[in-house]
């Protein structure tokens, strides 16, 4: 997505995600998971992130699931025969929120945040339904009026990452995927995981050889600059578990994911680098000579910008790679003073 909708706590977080509150090392591993898996013979259950004990006569197969939530399962093994929520960017190629999808062999219920196509659904005679919670109570990119007649049909999964890290929101998907029948000791997983704890050593390494380093993250609409909070967001406090020294804005009460600023304003915090919003990348690179006060901060003259983008599968193999690469990116930069 090249440029976001207009920007609240719920319009970034659909069109996102930021998996964005305790240090990494907190979270349990892969095999402290809480719920046992379920012999495919017997009965089936599991609470989800509402306390809500869900129940089938057997485990599920047939699994639809929001588009974040199926990639986070794909990659522990569970296969989902459709997905909801934008797959593709506007160009046709996969959404990086797919993550390793394979899109020519899942069904798309629908591709609009706020719409959700209840004919497709039944017509792959799902047995579960997995959603995502990054608001408390509210199944992401299902609307409140789809809830009871999905419901009617199939239970309801929620996974919240509200409030939670990275490697937590990982580590719940772990506990669901072992649950529908997913082998945690295979190796595609154990080695993704392995890298994942590696990518992130190494960060906190690099940024440890950086400890003056302020960097910001910024978003965009070409009306206003939106600062992010890092500490709102899984993502972005994960990687300050890691180390990455963000600036902290002042946001208001009702919207404490971000501080909105006019593009006037949008200096007002020393930064030593900018982390960029990618889903509003036109805007931070082709379009920026439209916006003087924007080049004239010290990061963006001193050519330190970093694109991140929030859309990153809740995956050890898909958040190992961007770790790695924001490794690399803050390498290279240095603090400006001021």
């Amino acid at each position: 997505m090249n440029q976001p909708v207009t920007v609240t706590r719920r319009s970034l977080l659909a069109a996102g995600g930021l998996f964005l509150l305790t240090a990494c090392g907190e979270a349990g591993g892969a095999g402290e998971t809480k719920e046992a898996a379920t012999p495919a013979g017997g009965s089936w259950e599991f609470t989800d992130d509402r306390g809500k004990k869900v129940t089938r006569p057997q485990r599920p197969t047939t699994i639809v699931a929001q588009l974040s939530s199926a990639a986070a399962l794909w990659d522990l093994g569970i296969r989902p025969v459709g997905t909801f929520g934008e797959s593709r960017n506007t160009d046709g190629t996969p959404a990086l929120a797919a993550g390793s999808i394979d899109l020519s062999k899942v069904t798309s219920i629908s591709e609009t945040y706020g719409e959700f196509n209840l004919e497709k659904y039944a017509a792959l005679q799902p047995e579960l339904l997995i959603a995502p919670m990054q608001v408390a109570n509210e199944l992401w990119y299902v609307p409140a009026a789809s809830v009871q007649p999905i419901e009617a049909l199939t239970p309801i999964v929620a996974v919240t990452h509200l409030d939670k890290t990275v490697p937590q929101v990982i580590d719940r998907y772990a506990e669901l995927a072992k649950a529908l029948g997913a082998d945690l000791a295979a190796e595609p997983v154990t080695n993704a995981k392995a890298e994942f704890e590696a990518a992130s050593k190494a960060l906190t390494e690099t940024a440890g050889r950086l400890a003056g380093l302020k960097v910001l993250f910024l978003s965009a609409t070409p009306e206003n600059a939106y600062l992010g909070n890092a500490e709102q967001f899984s993502d972005l406090r994960t990687l300050a578990d890691l180390g990455v020294r963000f600036v902290t804005p002042k946001p208001d009460q009702a919207e404490p994911h971000w501080e909105t600023v006019s593009w006037e304003q949008v200096g007002k915090y020393p930064a030593d680098v900018l982390l960029y919003d990618e889903r509003s990348r036109d805007i931070f690179t082709k379009d920026k000579a439209k916006i003087p006060t924007y080049l004239q901060m010290p990061a963006v003259k001193a050519g330190q910008t970093i694109a991140w983008n929030p859309t990153l599968p809740a995956s050890w193999a898909g958040f190992a790679p961007a770790l790695r690469k924001l490794t690399a990116d803050l390498g290279r930069m240095r603090p400006l003073g001021g």
